[in-house]
């Protein structure tokens, strides 16, 4: 770890006063803070010029003694510090007398884009780098994206994405992952609360400690093989976990690989261990991807995909081969060789059926029978550019864009009537077949053509851009809307039929969106960008619909739904393939005026999310994001739960308990009085029973189909308020929590076990086995009790309070929704391994598993309920993630020369080299 204390300085922060004058003593605070011991007065000596030079130092030899005294170098980047000369000479500075891995990257404002076929940064794009550090890195420098800080206020560590952002910076500093250091800093919050009454109790534990350490010390020198193993392993991890730090850096692949090649290296069980929570770490980091394909491409070549993303195919110099995306390798037959051979494709399409091929060549159109590869017509064309090639959905007719749009019979080679001078680049059919759309540029500006297909193009609507410039088209399945992308990133529904809009504007991506698709049915719209994301929209609201997917390493040119709609299919510019989760959906709870939600529930059948707030209770398809129900409530809600078939919910508000069944009105339950008011109310695993927590200290059980609903029932004398509920998977046992107390009944007998927590329980569950207790408390605290156990066991978790705990329906998992912003899910029995999910942007008030246990969704007081991918079986899931094992030079170059080469995914092929 870092000095912390010492006189010599750990980081030395370069910046531009004009442009970041606010974040830079943030950062500077949050390098010193981070992991701090509690008896040091900061984790790290970082310097910043403008909080450690006096006026009477002279400056250019008060900052030169400064980075003569760093270790490492932390360049705030942006367009002004790229154009500042203090800031330049600082650079210049570290170049001369530092290593580039000592040169750590905040891009705060512009641009910044690796080219790994140069080995040097893109600087056609980057735009927050002097030129000064071309040629300076090897690779691609560890850099940090914080470009959202600018809109953000009040930074600190306990902004969860501030505080990640800083770990990830401060992780090589220190020396450590980013794991421990987030570990370090939890147990160091909790040591100083404790420090003052443990501190006899501490100078014992340290010098048994001390003792405890020399004898492992004189024991280590018989098992040095093992400590160099171990070192591997963890070296292999903190790199993974670097490449893993941005969202963008498009190096997944590799770390992926280096992560599975530590697991398969690690032979102690900690160690082991680390390497799991390791790959369960990383198969969230990128939520939401399912697999990658690595496909060799070629270099120069074009590519096509179907529309249902079940299919690509590549093509260039060499003949087009077709490849699936679903097994990640070459898929079909070969195609029969064209006699266009003088010539690369410069241009595929598909389809829309994904039938025919059709390949554009310089002077000759191709097409092909998908099934049997065998070539259905080549016929001549004229030598105009070619940019763009569509295909008719039933295969009979080509429309070629570029210079100019020229349309084939497919059949005959017959050219269809006169080529239009547009000076466009896209073209596309409609699904039917009758329209075809394609856009051209206009006086600084550009335009959509739209009209119908054949020789006169009858009924011809033009879209003005006056002032931008189109980069994609789409029309909706049913053909009732044409769907325009921008350079600018905009994104609008248009009637094809008179030209107007259909649709408010949407906007998210930073650049040109390159692809845009529909799912089945035309309610989601995906688009794929130049910013290496994809996004996803209500095509009837045209609002976001989850959270941006991000991994790809350069721009996206291709994305598709699966037939289902369940999954995306992109492709990029970056040569890979990915399949993503596509139910990631983002539901806005109410208007923005409405109060922070409180409850949720998911039901056990369907796609039905209820949440419930201060106004009442919002009822959502989680699949879409769409509103299907709303009930006013002006008491509020406390909790909801759904009944076992899923047509029933159950409302607890502070005056009363209520029951909505759909298709009718919300109803009062009515319960015997001497229940008392209701604390917490949830449904039994069967049928329509459900269990109560009232104020007078009782758990009551009722059956709301009973017609004597509303006199005396079973019940369990428990005294005190169960403001907290939850029933066993078989409906034997209901554990409930007060303040600092609970315990769990027997439901059928009436015994109850007790338990008393250490601070107020605020959230807790059952596993579906029924033998263990997860407890949350008020200091982030979650407490586990085994059956027979007669202590809780505890491990922190959250900086702040637990929110929420649930388990999935197969007991595997569990997750954890804190004060702090994020989720956390947790395997079963493993008390030290989690993956962190930055899931909101403030408190997380609930969380659930969905019915098969695939999707987890969280609510958030940031007014958003979200959908995660569960990652199940994360070594698999990685694997999902990887083409080929490293090679075994690779294998020498990044993990070990000293340790033999093992395969790191079972069944996957080596690279070569």
């Amino acid at each position: 770890m870092g000095g912390g204390d010492g006189r010599r300085i750990d980081a030395f922060v370069s910046y531009s006063r004009a442009a970041d004058s606010r974040l830079a003593p943030s950062i500077q605070r949050g390098l010193a803070r981070l992991a701090k011991k509690w008896y040091r007065t900061r984790a790290l000596n970082v310097f910043r010029d403008q909080t450690d030079l006096s006026a009477s130092h002279a400056l250019g030899a008060s900052i030169e003694r400064a980075l003569a005294d760093a270790r490492f170098f932390v360049l705030l980047a942006s367009p002004a510090a790229a154009e500042s000369k203090w800031v330049a000479k600082e650079i210049e500075f570290w170049q001369r007398n530092r290593t580039s891995d000592t040169f750590l990257v905040a891009l705060t404002d512009g641009t910044i884009r690796w080219d790994d076929e140069a080995g040097d940064f893109d600087w056609s794009v980057t735009d927050a780098l002097p030129r000064s550090l071309s040629g300076y890195f090897e690779a691609e420098p560890l850099w940090q994206d914080l470009t959202w800080s600018r809109d953000a206020d009040r930074l600190s560590l306990w902004h969860a994405g501030f505080r990640d952002a800083v770990a990830t910076l401060a992780a090589p500093i220190h020396g450590s992952s980013k794991r421990a250091l987030d570990n370090a800093e939890v147990k160091e919050h909790r040591a100083l609360l404790l420090v003052g009454a443990l501190a006899t109790a501490l100078i014992l534990t340290l010098a048994v400690s001390f003792g405890i350490q020399y004898w492992f010390a004189t024991a280590e020198r018989d098992r040095a093989n093992a400590n160099a193993r171990d070192a591997t392993v963890m070296s292999a991890i903190q790199r993974a976990q670097v490449e893993l730090a941005d969202a963008e850096t498009g190096y997944d692949v590799s770390a992926y690989r280096r992560l599975m090649a530590a697991r398969s290296l690690a032979g102690r069980p900690s160690v082991e261990g680390a390497a799991y929570d390791a790959a369960l770490d990383a198969a969230y980091s990128r939520p939401n991807l399912l697999r990658v394909t690595e496909v060799d491409s070629g270099p120069d070549s074009r590519a096509a995909m179907t529309v249902d993303g079940g299919r690509v195919a590549f093509g260039g110099k060499e003949q087009p081969t077709l490849w699936s995306p679903g097994t990640g390798r070459p898929s079909g037959p070969a195609l029969e060789a064209a006699e266009s051979t003088d010539s690369k494709a410069l241009a595929l399409a598909f389809s829309r059926d994904g039938k025919r091929l059709a390949a554009a060549y310089e002077a000759a159109v191709v097409l092909w029978d998908v099934a049997s590869g065998k070539k259905i017509n080549e016929f001549a064309t004229d030598r105009r550019t070619t940019t763009s090639l569509a295909l008719s959905p039933d295969g009979t007719t080509v429309a070629v864009a570029g210079g100019g749009l020229r349309i084939w019979d497919a059949g005959s080679g017959r050219r269809i009537g006169e080529p239009l001078g547009v000076t466009g680049d896209r073209v596309v059919f409609s699904p039917d077949g009758r329209k075809l759309a394609f856009d051209a540029l206009n006086n600084g500006g550009s335009e959509v053509h739209v009209r119908g297909v054949g020789a006169e193009g009858a009924g011809e609507v033009v879209i003005p851009y006056p002032h931008d410039v189109i980069s994609g088209i789409a029309f909706t399945p049913d053909t009732d809307a044409l769907a325009v992308g921008t350079e600018d990133g905009g994104l609008r529904l248009w009637d094809p039929d008179s030209g107007a809009a259909a649709g408010r504007a949407m906007s998210g991506h930073q650049g040109a969106i390159r692809a845009i698709a529909f799912a089945a049915g035309g309610s989601r719209i995906a688009t794929a960008g130049a910013d290496r994301t994809i996004r996803q929209w209500n095509a009837e609201t045209g609002s976001p619909i989850g959270f941006p997917l991000t991994g790809h390493a350069g721009p996206v040119d291709f994305i598709a739904f699966s037939r289902g709609g369940s999954e995306l299919v992109s492709l990029g510019e970056d040569a890979t393939l990915r399949r993503w989760d596509a139910g990631n959906a983002l539901l806005r709870t109410g208007p923005d005026d409405a109060s922070a939600p409180d409850a949720l529930a998911v039901a056990p059948r369907g796609a039905k999310v209820a949440v419930g707030g201060r106004e009442g209770v919002r009822v959502f398809n989680q699949e879409t994001g769409v509103q299907v129900a709303a009930l006013d409530l002006p008491q509020g809600v406390l909790s909801l739960s759904y009944s076992p078939d899923g047509t029933s919910l159950l409302i607890v508000s502070a005056d009363a308990l209520r029951l909505w069944e759909e298709g009718a009105e919300v109803r009062t339950v009515t319960l015997d009085s001497s229940v008392g008011p209701v604390a917490g109310a949830a449904f039994m695993p069967h049928g329509r029973q459900i269990v109560v927590g009232s104020y007078a200290g009782k758990l009551l059980f009722e059956d709301l189909d009973d017609e004597a609903t509303g006199t005396p029932g079973a019940s369990i004398d428990i005294t005190c308020a169960a403001r907290h509920l939850a029933v066993s998977q078989d409906g034997m046992q209901v554990a409930y929590a007060c303040d600092d107390t609970g315990g769990v009944a027997d439901a059928e007998a009436g015994r109850v076990r007790t338990f008393e927590a250490e601070d107020r329980v605020s959230a807790l569950v059952i596993s579906p086995d029924g033998r263990t207790l997860i407890l949350g408390t008020l200091d982030g605290t979650l407490w586990r009790l085994e059956h027979g156990a007669e202590a809780l066991v505890g491990v922190g978790v959250h900086r702040g309070a637990v929110r929420s705990v649930a388990y999935g329906p197969d007991g595997r998992w569990f997750a954890s929704a804190g004060e702090d912003g994020s989720v956390v899910v947790h395997p079963h029995g493993a008390r030290e391994i989690s993956a962190r999910i930055p899931a909101h942007t403030g408190p997380v008030e609930a969380v659930a598993f969905s019915r098969d246990g695939s999707r987890l969704i969280s609510l958030g007081a940031d007014k958003a309920a979200r959908v995660w991918h569960v990652f199940r079986d994360p070594p698999g899931d990685l694997c999902e993630r990887i083409t080929y094992n490293m090679s075994e030079s690779d294998w020498k170059k990044w993990i070990s020369d000293s340790f033999g080469y093992r395969d790191q995914c079972a069944g996957k092929p080596r690279a070569h080299g």
